[in-house]
């Protein structure tokens, strides 16, 4: 007797790997945000500890987050996190042969999720800034039955200016256009008034990033109501824990420090961003607290030797050569490693450097 096998379709597909270790490492690779005032979230832990013994409800979570972010608790639908919302609007809008047109570089479980569904993915480059090709993007358009897009995108911490996005709502038409605004807060985007104007727009948020909260696994789908009605019944039943629930809908309004944590991120990555272009190493600009790198023919060595001290950061060489993306969640990780990187990088021949 042997093990059951998974469907055909299923055999080929790449997991999304992740490394442990985090006691031993500092995780400039994850594009975590600053984390919030433990003490606060302790508190608000203990008043959820009821949460955990009965099954979830959501009315308090929609409530909270429809007054923070302007809209209609109608028009929201609690995930698990950012990524069971991609999940999700891809089963309801995608199939065999449906294409996703998709910016790339972008969020790989984008394209994961849609070979799941069956659905075809119709890669869409960058400019060479790395920000959208908008008549890139809008010849695209009509190929594909879903436009899928991030704002600002992860890897490359670029936002798409709000013209560029309503140039593809209207192009869009009657197809579903996905806005991720994970690391929206960073920024001050915020896309959810367009809801009003474009029932096609459909926006995902999450409490990981901006909030420092990825372990909750608490998000929320952003659209016009009936679509969430029709989202309904795809989720399953308690997708989103008790306690997520109910510790997301006290930070949404109890997080007194949000704001200066991302103001304080987005510097700490303003200020390494200076040092590398200071020792003559190109970066990519950014609206979020993440950016590129280009350390060219020394990239790998650099995160090899970065880790040796650790210190993690992402290795985009395999797929944009060359290119580091480095995360900073506040000032002591930018110093931690300008520290050990600047002197590594001196020592090495100039002929080497991008």
């Amino acid at each position: 007797m042997r093990a059951p096998d998974v469907l055909p379709a299923f055999r080929e597909l790449k997991a999304y790997t992740l490394q442990e270790g985090r006691g031993a490492f500092l995780r400039m690779d994850f594009n975590e945000g600053p984390v919030p005032d433990l003490e606060v979230v302790t508190q608000a832990l203990a008043l959820c500890a009821f949460s955990a013994t009965v099954y979830p409800e959501y009315g308090a979570l929609r409530r909270v987050a429809a007054q923070a972010w302007g809209v209609e608790s109608s028009m929201l639908l609690p995930v698990n996190g950012a990524d069971e919302g991609i999940a999700l609007v891809l089963r309801a809008f995608t199939g065999p042969g449906d294409a996703v047109v998709l910016p790339v570089p972008c969020f790989p479980m984008y394209r994961i999720y849609a070979e799941i569904c069956g659905a075809p993915v119709l890669s869409v480059p960058l400019a060479p800034d790395f920000g959208l090709d908008l008549e890139a993007t809008l010849k695209a358009i009509p190929r594909g039955a879903l436009l899928s897009l991030t704002s600002p995108n992860n890897p490359t911490g670029r936002a798409i200016p709000e013209a560029q996005v309503l140039a593809l709502l209207e192009a869009a038409g009657g197809r579903p256009v996905v806005m991720d605004e994970t690391y929206a807060p960073f920024c001050g985007q915020d896309f959810a008034p367009l809801l009003a104007r474009y029932p096609n727009l459909i926006i995902l948020r999450t409490l990981s990033k901006a909030h420092g909260l990825p372990g909750l696994r608490c998000g929320l789908i952003l659209a016009d109501p009936q679509v969430i009605q029709r989202l309904e019944p795809l989720r399953s039943p308690f997708n989103v824990n008790g306690v997520a629930a109910a510790l997301g809908a006290q930070m949404l309004t109890g997080d007194g420090g949000l704001r200066a944590r991302l103001q304080g991120a987005t510097e700490a990555r303003r200020t390494l961003q200076e040092a590398l272009h200071a020792v003559g190493i190109p970066t990519v600009p950014s609206d979020t607290h993440f950016f590129l790198a280009d350390l060219g023919s020394r990239a790998s060595a650099a995160v090899a030797m970065l880790r040796l001290r650790g210190i993690l950061v992402k290795d985009l060489s395999p797929s944009i050569p060359g290119m580091l993306r480095i995360s900073v969640a506040e000032a002591r990780e930018a110093q931690a490693f300008l520290g050990n990187f600047l002197p590594w990088w001196e020592t090495n021949p100039k002929t080497e450097r991008p």
